[in-house]
């Protein structure tokens, strides 16, 4: 009978311990967070609150952490189904405490280890026979929140159906991605991650290139995250990656590649001099009152930072995807195509070498470099991107031996590390020496393999209509100019609105509406925008406010359910979308809002209207909550709030209490599937609204008065002033506003609209649409 997590006993309060349990309770699993004394353990869950970027969902969850010492709460150990240790890295300690707390535990309950570098074996040798089935290594990565990485790692005496239910738990209510690692030297995100990093420390001394030129061509530009590698390294801190890298050169006899983890002497410099990185203010970056210098590797001395430009990276920006960039940045014979290819060379080859030393499968290395290193790409990934028979032959030119197995599945005429066998995704496994299916979640859905076999039902350029199964279609996004950040445009509007006619004529139970990018989408096109001001067409910029207004009241009153997917960033024309829908079934990390006031508009799209009625939904009904539904509204969008969780979004307005919220964001479209197929029996469309009551110019004066002191404090600029005045317009109701005259759905998008294109023709809306577009962030002028 599989084990069923509902408390977890969390050994260790320290930064970690406390983020473990913290999230435990974002996902409603009480939990006790023991220390040595009652202080440590109190102080540790107190941290919480402070931690920035914040381990909380919502703070009022904390209240799931029960502080405890060992002396006098021992005894609660016995209530647990899992404990987690989570203390310093000493073998000793470790089995010290494991000594102390094995005897409280019930006869089901798992032990697990944190531990980072520590041997499975070494910190199983001291446990009881009957321990060591139930003791396994849960290796969460920093910080867990936000880190979806979990490596579990067994030994010859561990019971699978122990692993296999925690491995469960983490993934359905923890929302982690499991990575079967085996009992080697840092496992297998830190064992290439943190070759990565000492390749590429090694390579710009080689290469002779800056900190400031290093993280600017190790980062986005190719996939990995936006801190690259001297960012990161500040971030983790200095001793930290040498802790890890000391662990691999020590435990790496066998390694072919061993010497790469040796410390260079700058770096052992830096040590010395307790130059750690962000925890001491000095690494490979300062700040030196506003300016930020980075570390010239030579001298040892900090200068500005100056970022070269080389013709590899010129090349890539004509790239859209990341393989065609990965592609021209290698073939460019400049020091920075150089320096990449030796650096993807490089981790191709150990990635390759380390099968099967870390991992049976090539899938669990790609995963953990995904899901603990922020990769776009894996490296058994980034090679088929890159093309693997090309870049073999390239590789050895350079004289550089390549893997036996990889030459074997050349030599079998396999052409990539991944396939497509008609059915499923599949993958080249070198111990049978054939391509064998993926292993996939049964609540994961592949909108690609979907489309691949025959559930394409229509294709635009940014979006698609496909069909999930069991009479549901779907709407999905795709944008082709922004895959990122999946801005809302025409192709998207278009496909709703045929999706919508599609549903009602093949009498389809439901429609869900998801993203296939990184973001749900991140707002309206700003470019069509600020193309249609300069023309000073305000007709154009009229009819895509009323095309999109007019497309999501179709989806709104659809004579069946929609049910909207959301996840990572969801704003400005993204949130209109969500709003427009029955129900929301959002991931846990979902940073949604109404953000137009950031470049000048006010929203266009319908969500105003949205605000105002679940404002008043939620706040009272009729006459006498008019003031606060417009107060709400004006909150969140005047003050361009942005959701730090979907539970925040919650809190703020943007979402209900009847919308649900998934912590593992990958099995959001299942679930949504299945909300549309609960609420199809027996649908019936929302009502058009007739009565919405509004304050009207008593509102307004009250509105007004507040943006008058903020802007006579200096909080907020002249323009800023004008903007939340015509906000307040809409949400008090404009002319026909009043706590006795509701106004309907219609009078309010026409009152929005106007506004919208009004705001369009200021000088200073312009600035500001042309600033985000330049810089990504708002410009407040």
């Amino acid at each position: 009978m599989a084990l069923k997590v509902e408390k977890v006993a969390v050994l260790g309060a320290g930064v970690m311990g406390a983020q473990i349990a913290t999230h435990l309770s974002n996902a409603g699993i009480p939990s006790y967070l023991f220390d040595m004394n009652q202080e440590l353990a109190e102080q540790g869950l107190e941290g919480m609150n402070k931690l920035k970027p914040s381990p909380v969902y919502n703070p009022k969850t904390l209240e799931l952490i029960t502080p405890c010492n060992y002396d006098d709460h021992l005894d609660k150990i016995a209530e647990v189904d899992w404990v987690i240790e989570v203390i310093a890295e000493r073998l000793d300690w470790k089995q010290g405490l494991f000594e102390k707390i094995v005897p409280k535990m019930n006869a089901t309950a798992i032990l697990t280890s944190n531990t980072s570098g520590l041997a499975l074996s070494d910190m199983a040798s001291s446990l009881p026979e009957n321990m060591k089935k139930r003791f396994f290594i849960t290796h969460f990565f920093n910080p867990p929140r936000y880190m979806k990485l979990v490596e579990l790692v067994g030994g010859p005496e561990t019971d699978m159906e122990a692993m296999q239910d925690i491995a469960r738990f983490l993934e359905d209510d923890l929302g982690k991605g499991v990575v079967w690692a085996k009992d080697t030297a840092n496992f297998i995100a830190n064992r290439i991650g943190v070759y990565g990093m000492m390749l590429t420390l090694k390579l710009a001394r080689e290469k002779r290139l800056s900190v400031a030129d290093v993280d600017a061509l190790t980062g986005t530009l190719i996939g990995h995250m936006k801190s690259a590698t001297f960012r990161t390294a500040d971030v983790v801190g200095l001793d930290t990656l040498v802790h890890v890298s000391e662990n691999a050169y020590d435990k790496g006899e066998d390694d072919e590649e061993r010497d790469i983890f040796l410390v260079p002497d700058y770096l052992q410099s830096m040590l010395d001099k307790k130059w750690l990185g962000q925890k001491t203010g000095s690494g490979f970056y300062k700040k030196v009152d506003k300016n930020i210098l980075s570390l010239n590797l030579d001298t040892l001395e900090y200068e500005p930072s100056v970022k070269k430009k080389y013709d590899a990276i010129r090349v890539s920006k004509n790239e859209t995807y990341l393989p065609g960039k990965l592609r021209s940045l290698v073939s460019i014979d400049d020091v920075a195509g150089k320096f990449l290819w030796e650096l993807n060379a490089g981790i191709l080859i150990y990635s390759a070498n380390r099968l099967p030393e870390i991992s049976d499968d090539l899938v669990n290395i790609d995963n953990g470099m995904k899901w603990g290193f922020g990769w776009e790409f894996g490296p058994f990934e980034v090679w088929d991107a890159l093309g693997v028979a090309e870049t073999v032959q390239r590789m050895k030119r350079d004289s550089r031996k390549i893997p036996a197995w990889v030459e074997t599945m050349i030599s079998k005429g396999f052409t990539s590390f991944y396939g497509f066998d008609g059915k499923v995704k599949t993958y080249y496994d070198p111990s049978s020496e054939s391509m064998q299916a993926v292993p996939t979640h049964p609540l994961a859905v592949d909108f690609n393999i979907i489309k691949k076999t025959g559930g394409l039902i229509k294709k635009d350029w940014s979006a698609s209509l496909i069909d999930l199964g069991d009479n549901v279609a779907a709407v999905t996004m795709h944008s082709v100019l922004q895959p990122t950040f999946n801005p809302i445009d025409g192709s998207v509007i278009s496909m709703l609105d045929q999706a919508v006619d599609w549903v009602t004529e093949h009498k389809y139970k439901g429609l869900v509406v998801a993203s296939e990018a990184t973001h749900f989408s991140a707002g309206a096109n700003l470019a069509m925008m600020l193309s249609a001001i300069d023309d000073k067409d305000w007709d154009a910029l009229d009819a895509m406010s009323k095309a999109m207004q007019d497309t999501l009241q179709k989806l709104r009153f659809a004579p069946f359910p929609v049910v909207v997917a959301p996840h990572g960033m969801a704003l400005g024309g993204g949130y209109e979308t969500i709003g427009a829908c029955d129900r929301v079934v959002a991931a846990a990390e979902l940073y949604t809002g109404l953000v137009e006031v950031g470049v000048g508009l006010i929203p266009g799209g319908g969500g105003n209207l949205r605000m105002i009625m679940k404002a008043q939904d939620r706040l009272a009904k009729g006459r006498a909550g008019a003031f606060q539904v417009a107060q709400k509204a004006f909150e969140a969008i005047g003050f361009a709030k942005v959701s730090m969780s979907a539970k925040h979004a919650v809190s703020i307005g943007y979402l209900t209490r009847d919308d649900i919220i998934i912590v593992n964001g990958d099995h959001r479209v299942s679930r949504a599937k299945s909300e549309v197929l609960s609420m199809s029996e027996g649908y019936q469309p929302p009502q058009y609204r007739t009565d919405l009551f509004l304050p009207g110019m008593g509102g307004r004066l009250a509105v007004k008065s507040t943006v008058k002191g903020f802007l006579k404090s200096g909080k907020i600029s002249e323009h800023d002033a004008h903007i939340a005045e015509k906000l307040a317009f809409v949400l008090t109701g404009g002319d026909k506003g009043g706590i006795m005259k509701p106004v309907d759905e219609q009078y309010l998008l026409d009152l929005e609209r106007e506004a919208f294109v009004s705001l369009g023709g200021e000088p200073k809306t312009r600035a500001r649409i042309e600033y985000m577009l330049k810089r990504g962030r708002p410009l407040r002028n």
